[in-house]
């Protein structure tokens, strides 16, 4: 992938988006994603994959919602421990019992910019969180919470995105971060986003036919066409 065709892509855009916002970008700060549309539908893996970039997508210091294993004061005082912040933690009885509704899982949604799972849950917490948590862009992401280095572990999480639709499509589309965050921030993260994603499917890059960076309401701009197929420039 042209890394010159990224910058141009990922300029484009910032200056379409800007354009269109003569006020403070945060007020409507739309996602950034890339989307990758494959030669052949990828293999299905048995669990979904955590794809990592260089910059959070939910900015420098995510409000972040912890999903744990039973009982949620274990792990409250466990990441405290550590000297890491979150905004909630949440048991999965919890989460159960307090979060049935489909407003609730609005609200706990719309209330932090990331959640992260223990992966000894992670099988389970799809059927509780529901399908509005996956339109929104914020896939629960697993962390190992019995990691000794506990501060990595969640430094790299929120840097993440899990895919949990790989193989299922020819396509897929990964969040990369904000219209608020700066062109080199999104520059890094389409480029590690993709990096991490080739090494997860067979035969990586061979097997990626184009590549587009789009906002929720923009047009899909290409960063990436194979070779064979008729080559799309951003001026």
């Amino acid at each position: 992938m042209d890394s010159e065709q990224v910058e141009k892509a990922v300029e484009a855009l910032m200056k379409h988006c800007r354009a269109q916002k003569t006020n403070d970008l945060t007020s409507n700060d739309e996602k950034v994603s890339v989307q990758v549309v494959f030669k052949k539908v990828p293999s299905k893996p048995k669990h979904p994959i955590r794809l990592t970039m260089s910059h959070a997508t939910g900015g420098s210091e995510p409000n972040i919602c912890l999903i744990t294993k039973d009982p949620q004061r274990q792990y409250k005082d466990l990441v405290k421990s550590h000297g890491i912040t979150v905004g909630r933690v949440i048991d999965i009885g919890k989460l159960k019992k307090k979060f049935k509704e489909l407003e609730a899982k609005r609200v706990l949604c719309n209330s932090y910019d990331c959640f992260l799972v223990d992966e000894r849950v992670l099988p389970i917490v799809p059927r509780w969180l529901g399908k509005y948590f996956y339109t929104k862009g914020k896939s629960p992401i697993q962390v190992n919470l019995k990691k000794t280095d506990l501060s990595k572990e969640f430094s790299d999480a929120i840097r993440s995105f899990m895919v949990s639709n790989l193989g299922k499509g020819n396509n897929i589309s990964v969040p990369c971060g904000k219209v608020s965050f700066d062109n080199d921030q999104l520059i890094d993260n389409v480029n590690s986003a993709v990096k991490s994603l080739c090494k997860n499917i067979k035969p990586g890059m061979k097997n990626v036919k184009s590549i587009y960076l789009k906002t929720e309401t923009s047009v899909a701009l290409p960063v990436y066409t194979a070779l064979g197929v008729a080559p799309m420039k951003i001026s």
